[in-house]
């Protein structure tokens, strides 16, 4: 028979609440860099240093959807870059991969230090 205080749900611990605040920081500065990917797209195709595929239908949720998808190098295709966009494109895609690298041994370091 399981014993009633292993069913009671225990309150989350301060450690448990700053992990969580961490994670929702980390979310957040992710959702900021891709914002202003964003941003620089919308700004370069203003200048005329390139365009989309998808013209003249590039609204900001279209740009932030690209910038988001390029950001976590899921790469979709269904909108893409033309021109000297495709630049900052690839810088993009590797600022992803650097910011998704170092989460994930953030994650893996603090779970490994809970475990302890």
């Amino acid at each position: 028979m399981i014993g009633l205080a292993r069913l009671t749900v225990q309150p989350p611990s301060i450690g448990s609440l700053r992990l969580s605040l961490a994670y929702l920081i980390v979310l957040a500065s992710h959702l900021l860099v891709t914002g202003l990917f964003a941003i620089g797209f919308a700004g370069g195709a203003a200048i005329g240093i390139g365009g989309f595929d998808k013209e003249p239908a590039m609204s900001a949720m279209d740009l932030f959807y690209f910038s988001l998808i390029n950001i976590t190098t899921l790469g979709l295709g269904d909108i893409y870059p033309t021109g000297h966009l495709r630049a900052l494109a690839g810088i993009e895609s590797l600022t992803g991969f650097l910011l998704i690298s170092c989460t994930a041994q953030f994650v893996f370091s603090t779970m490994k230090k809970q475990k302890e």
